[in-house]
């Protein structure tokens, strides 16, 4: 059976993996979210679960899984960091509305997310929005970030 399963890619950056896998190599490419639109492709199964084996890319939050709920829950199964994968995979549309909502709710959140290029990515997105923002939002991302405010989207 060649079931196919669609993987996205919600961060506005691109990404690649190399598969290597039933005698074959092959490179899959997605370009990054545009205009809040995350980048979609369909891969095999057998890719699927070999990402889940062989690289960190749901731990992550690099690529988010599309599909029905019985074939998510079952390879979020095979992820080791089913926490660190949800709180790492916000759209564009997650972050915006987190960053218009409390700020109390937002520091929260934000503890929760925990890789790099997502922190990126949320900062990306508050850039956009910074002139909607509070000092006090715009505090709270700085001091998340460990950086100043002053310096923030520098």
């Amino acid at each position: 059976m060649n079931e196919t399963v669609k993987l996205a890619r919600y961060r506005n950056t691109s990404y690649f993996v190399k598969y290597t896998g039933n005698g074959q190599e092959r490179q899959y490419t997605w370009s990054g979210s545009k205009n809040g639109r995350p980048d979609i492709k369909a891969v095999p199964r057998e890719v699927v679960d070999w990402l889940t084996m062989n690289t960190s890319c749901f731990d992550k939050g690099q690529l988010v899984i599309q599909e029905d709920d019985v074939i998510v829950n079952e390879i979020k199964d095979t992820i080791a960091e089913v926490d660190t994968y949800e709180n790492n995979t916000n759209t564009k549309e997650d972050i915006e509305k987190l960053l218009g909502g409390n700020i109390n709710k937002l520091k929260v959140e934000l503890k929760k997310i925990t890789v790099d290029s997502e922190k990126q990515f949320v900062i990306d997105v508050a850039s956009d929005m910074k002139d909607n923002l509070t000092k006090g939002k715009l505090d709270a991302l700085a001091e998340w970030m460990g950086v100043s405010a002053d310096i923030l989207f520098d």
